[in-house]
């Protein structure tokens, strides 16, 4: 933003500012040079004067002083065109017949410019007649080239030019000044809105740029405060569920576990333990959901999570299991990997993923842990019946299912690994594994040790 309302506003000026140098310069230069010539006729009118005050013999120190003050040579010739004094100290008494001279012998002053085949340059020059007595008895020519016409009017444009460059540096600060005083603020706004999802109770300045930025921090900051008020309301809402919920729950299953243990009749007990298995499917399934309802209204940061051993603690965990139903669970597992993620979500990925292979793995189960660039990569998969390509990418999605799963589940699992991974700036994609099954791979933002 700021950039461009620098160039906007600098291109602005420097546009207006050519505009108006362009005929300017144009205009200086014309009347530069007619007043440098009206400076020259001014002089050599002067000079003539002055030398029809004089005797003859006092022109040459006469001439020198003119030239020395004028910059230019000075010459007299007398009525007869011979030359009677020259301030460039040339010979005498010889014949000085120029155009210019002649017209000043005819009474007029003569200013123009022409070609001097003595100096090879274009030579500017005025000539006026002297006059004595009423008569014309000699004419003084100032000369000098025309490049130191030039070269003065070249030197007005050079400063104008200078101005013009000046005008536009200066225009390009101001700019910059005022983008700074919208940007500045603006740009603290926007730090504030990007820290917000981990700390929403940073507030931006309400007092400071313009007004419509002003309007901006006091929107922010009172959507802030709603989303603060949502969310905390969301987790009271989510810990009441967990605590009211899992109580009951827990007594349901106590008194199944005592009727089961105590029964007499096997139907009753097969009863109690089919029971039993409802309520800790019912359990997994409010865990599931507190867990969705927690990460929608999720505020904390990442932190670092020893990701290897995390992962090897669950593929531990679950290696009784799998060898009751008969399954081989690989692992390859790098050492000191380091995950930048929601807190607890590295262990609670792996369970879903492992829990997730266990049950549709015929005989194995593979898992690994690796790096990929800045990422660290789980990777867990199953020689399992699979998933069609087209149902890889909804499975991610909450409560889908695929066509073949197991009957029981509630297509949350998957959902909360893939959500969980992008809050924490990682990602998940599903695939078919080289063991014919599934393969789930999480990507998260890795972090040093």
């Amino acid at each position: 933003m700021t950039r461009r309302l620098v160039l906007v506003m600098t291109a602005v000026a420097a546009l207006v500012a050519v505009a108006l140098a362009v005929p300017m310069v144009l205009l200086v230069a014309n009347d530069q040079r007619a007043a440098f010539v009206s400076q020259l006729e001014v002089e050599t009118l002067a000079a003539a004067s002055v030398l029809a005050s004089q005797p003859d013999s006092a022109w040459p120190a006469t001439v020198e002083d003119i030239s020395a003050q004028a910059g230019g040579r000075v010459v007299v010739v007398d009525d007869a065109l011979v030359l009677v004094a020259d301030s460039d100290n040339s010979d005498l008494d010889r014949s000085f017949d120029r155009p210019e001279v002649q017209s000043a012998l005819e009474g007029s002053l003569t200013s123009s410019v022409r070609f001097s085949d003595t100096l090879g340059a274009d030579l500017r020059y005025v000539a006026a007649p002297v006059i004595k007595d009423e008569r014309v008895v000699a004419a003084v020519r100032l000369s000098l080239p025309e490049t130191t016409v030039s070269d003065a009017v070249r030197r007005t444009q050079l400063w104008l030019g200078v101005f013009v460059i000046a005008v536009i540096i200066a225009a390009g600060l101001i700019a910059w000044l005022l983008a700074r005083s919208i940007a500045a603020p603006l740009e603290e706004v926007a730090d504030v809105a990007r820290v917000l999802p981990e700390d929403l109770d940073l507030r931006a300045e309400e007092g400071r740029g313009p007004k419509e930025v002003r309007d901006v921090a006091v929107a922010l900051n009172s959507t802030a405060g709603r989303l603060g008020d949502m969310i905390g309301r969301a987790q009271r809402v989510a810990a009441d569920a967990s605590h009211h919920l899992r109580t009951p729950l827990t007594g349901v299953r106590l008194r199944l576990e005592a009727i089961e243990d105590t029964a007499d009749d096997p139907r009753i007990r097969s009863e109690a333990a089919a029971a039993t298995a409802e309520v800790d499917r019912l359990t997994r399934r409010i865990d599931q959901v507190l867990a969705l309802a927690k990460s929608d209204a999720a505020t904390i940061g990442s932190v670092a999570s020893d990701a290897s051993i995390l992962v090897a603690d669950r593929v531990a965990a679950v290696d009784p299991l799998a060898s009751e139903r008969g399954i081989a669970v690989e692992s390859s597992i790098e050492p000191d990997l380091i995950a930048n993620t929601l807190p607890g979500l590295v262990g609670r990925s792996a369970d879903e993923l492992l829990g997730n292979a266990l049950d549709y793995a015929r005989s194995r189960v593979r898992v690994s842990l690796t790096t990929s660039g800045d990422r660290v990569v789980l990777r867990v998969e199953d020689d399992g019946p699979g998933v069609p390509d087209e149902e890889r990418k909804r499975i991610l999605e909450r409560f889908v299912r695929g066509a073949a799963a197991n009957p029981g589940g509630t297509g949350l699992g998957l959902a909360l690994v893939s959500e969980g991974a992008a809050a924490s700036g990682g990602s998940v994609r599903a695939e078919r594994s080289d063991m014919g099954g599934l393969a789930v791979v999480v990507a998260w933002p890795s972090g040093a040790r």
